[in-house]
């Protein structure tokens, strides 16, 4: 390995010139450490500093929560060393990572030699103590994380896989390079791609190798075939995601590759792709995410080059996300919104929502489209109203038995996990005080859960506990979309700015609203139990807002929670919002 040449590229050591590199080259030593592994702990003394040649590693507080990750060309442990204090937390290897090591005492001398390096290495310091100071990061990626495909089981059509997401990668502008056990054969020699990882001498061969073309910036496809233990575990151990390829037919049972993750103890994401050449339920699904502790999964055509486009924008982090808030009828302007990526012909890649957003949501994870969405929308809230079982309100107003109907009657029997797009909604755990992030179930249920407004609607219980509307929690989800860390997100937000008044009541006066001659739109009780209800989730949307890439307030001011005859007029006013602002946004994330 040229540590040199490593190091030059390293923003610590970057101003130096080669004879300074050269002498800091000298005082490196290589280490490698395997995926799972732990660098130190905390309280481990501060003995040296480490640059990440390739691999990914991940920092922890001393409270457990995650500081970040270290990718290529960073350096770990600059605080503790610089400061002379033992390790403040805990640093594990997420994948197969080289690192090169300068011992504390020989670093500081060196510093005295070369004073501009401490300066870095101070503005690295600010950088990660203010890192410190924020809450628990989120995963990060390299800006191309290496792949790992695995097919299930030998039956599985994964040549004709990999080279449909090939494909997909070169149309959003990516070159991807595949990296399997003949190719490494080929260039390294007859079963060099074999070799264990204890044979160090072959072994830092083969990861120079590997660390080559990973500084080449291409997106790395490492290509596994379970026949092939050693290769396939290094396949596993090198890459930033795991890809489990599946077919309808493939059963944990009959796989080898439950075992080996069993056995590896891997810490990086593992996601099932599951090719099917429909949408009806994948009977294997529950079977491969019990037995193989699945992130993740992607339904996937076998033979839809669109299908191919989303799951590689989902990868690499370009996938388009959208998250529609609560609130009634308001929520009717998402509907604009749908038609306008429509016509701007930006496919969404990942939807939740919660309340009414869930509704629609939901239909559009079912592969619904803005007219569609439209024509459900008027039959069930315009043409025949099925909120209006109403009883004596001894814990709601309505019965929500008609509208449950209804809902099963639109969605079937679809359960959330076998939808084509990933999809979640939100409700309120009325009894714990928290928010419910429903991935997986009947979809009817959890919508209508979602869009239990309480006092209007029934609370579902569920273990023992209260489930209702998720916009008393969370009434834009952002912040969950945010930590799936897929791509840019939209946000439609249709609260309204105010709340509730009663122009021209001076008061105080308590039956003021109680007269039917007052000035002012009408106030229904509906209307007072969901604004009291959501009043502490919607102090929260500035933070969630700024969460999204794209926010819009739609202009829903003057539309009540029950006003569904203003189907038209409110999804043109969510329309005319979006189309101000999308297409400046998607040109700045598109493909």
């Amino acid at each position: 390995m040229d540590a040199a040449a490593i190091l030059s590229q390293c923003s610590l050591f970057s101003s130096l010139d080669a004879r300074g590199l050269a002498e800091l080259a000298a005082l490196c030593s290589e280490v490698q450490v395997a995926g799972g592994d732990s660098l130190f702990a905390a309280g481990a003394p501060a003995d040296c500093l480490y640059i990440v040649v390739t691999g990914r590693l991940r920092a922890f507080r001393p409270d457990g929560s995650v500081a970040g990750d270290i990718l290529r060309l960073e350096p770990i442990g600059e605080i503790s060393v610089m400061a002379d204090e033992p390790r403040s937390g805990e640093v594990y290897a997420l994948r197969d990572s080289l690192l090169l090591r300068i011992g504390r005492e020989a670093l500081l001398d060196f510093i005295v030699r070369y004073p501009a390096t401490a300066l870095e290495i101070t503005r690295v310091l600010i950088h990660r103590m203010r890192q410190n100071l924020r809450p628990a990061a989120m995963a990060r990626l390299p800006s191309r994380p290496a792949l790992a495909i695995v097919p299930a089981t030998p039956g599985v059509p994964i040549a004709a896989f990999v080279e449909r997401l090939e494909r997909a990668f070169r149309r959003q502008g990516e070159i991807p390079e595949r990296l399997d056990a003949v190719r490494i054969d080929g260039e390294l020699g007859a079963g060099a791609s074999e070799l264990p990882v204890t044979d160090s001498l072959g072994n830092s061969r083969l990861i120079d190798w590997l660390a080559q073309h990973e500084a080449s910036g291409r997106r790395l496809l490492y290509c596994a075939d379970p026949a092939r233990r050693a290769w396939s575990e290094r396949c596993l151990r090198q890459a930033d995601r795991v890809l489990i390829v599946a077919d309808e037919h493939a059963r944990p049972i009959d796989s080898r590759v439950p075992a080996m993750l069993r056995r590896l103890h891997l810490r990086t994401p593992i996601e099932l792709v599951m090719l099917r050449e429909g949408y009806a339920p994948a009977a294997n699904l529950r079977d491969w995410t019990s037995n193989c502790a699945l992130d993740s999964h992607h339904h996937v055509h076998p033979t839809v080059d669109a299908d191919h486009d989303r799951l590689a924008r989902l990868l690499s982090g370009r996938a388009l996300g959208l998250v529609l808030g609560g609130g009634g009828a308001r929520g009717f302007a998402h509907i604009g919104l749908i038609r306008a990526l429509e016509e701007l012909g930006r496919p969404i890649d990942l939807v939740g929502g919660t309340s009414m957003g869930a509704f629609f949501g939901g239909l559009l994870a079912c592969g619904a489209d803005s007219r569609e969405l439209r024509r459900v929308a008027s039959e069930t809230f315009v043409q025949q109203n099925f909120l209006n079982d109403f009883v004596i309100p001894r814990v709601s107003l309505i019965r929500g038995r008609r509208f449950g109907t209804r809902l099963r009657t639109i969605f079937g029997e679809q359960m959330i996990e076998d939808l084509p797009l990933p999809y979640f909604c939100v409700s309120t755990n009325l009894t714990r005080g928290t928010a419910v992030v429903h991935r997986q179930g009947p979809l009817s249920l959890w919508i209508g859960t979602s869009m239990a407004v309480p006092g209007v609607a029934p609370p579902v219980v569920w273990n023992g506990d209260l489930l209702v509307d998720g916009a008393i929690a969370n009434s834009l989800p952002t912040d969950i979309m945010h930590a799936e860390g897929r791509g840019p997100i939209i946000a439609s937000d249709v609260s309204t700015e105010g709340g509730l008044s009663a122009p021209g009541i001076e008061g105080p006066d308590p039956e003021a609203l109680l007269r039917r001659n007052r000035i002012g739109p009408p106030l229904t009780l509906a209307d007072i139990l969901f604004r009291s209800a959501t009043l502490a989730s919607e102090s929260g949307i500035k933070a969630r807002a700024a969460q999204a890439d794209l926010y819009l307030r739609m202009p829903v001011s003057g539309i009540g929670l029950f006003d569904w005859k203003r189907l038209d007029e409110i999804i043109d006013r969510g329309y005319r919002q979006a189309v101000k602002s999308l297409e400046a946004f998607l040109a700045n994330n598109g493909d």
